[in-house]
């Protein structure tokens, strides 16, 4: 199961029909997004700014883990609480390897 997580809807048609996920939401839905809480093995962020990591953390099951694609040149800050007691990880790639 994927689902893409954007800003707006300006990607909706492509996400879904032309890179086949099967469910799209925008993440300043916070009814939706609190419905996909604890739901998701692996969330790749491919976001090239700073930007609130909690959001996505919260997102994934146990074991899960965020995997960073866009690059960011500043230090990043999040609740180390959300990583230990879910067990989650926070990793990086420049390439689609993990």
């Amino acid at each position: 199961h994927v689902t893409v997580i954007s800003s707006s809807n300006k990607k909706r048609e492509e996400a879904l029909q032309d890179l086949g996920a099967d469910d799209y939401v925008i993440g300043s839905d916070q009814a939706k997004m609190s419905e996909l809480a604890d739901s998701l093995d692996y969330v790749i962020d491919t976001v090239p700014v700073h930007h609130a990591l909690e959001p996505y953390l919260s997102l994934l099951k146990l074991d899960g883990k965020l995997i960073l694609m866009g690059v960011i040149n500043n230090p990043l800050q999040f609740l180390t609480p959300l990583l230990m007691l879910g067990e989650k990880v926070i990793t990086g790639s420049f390439i689609g390897s993990m």
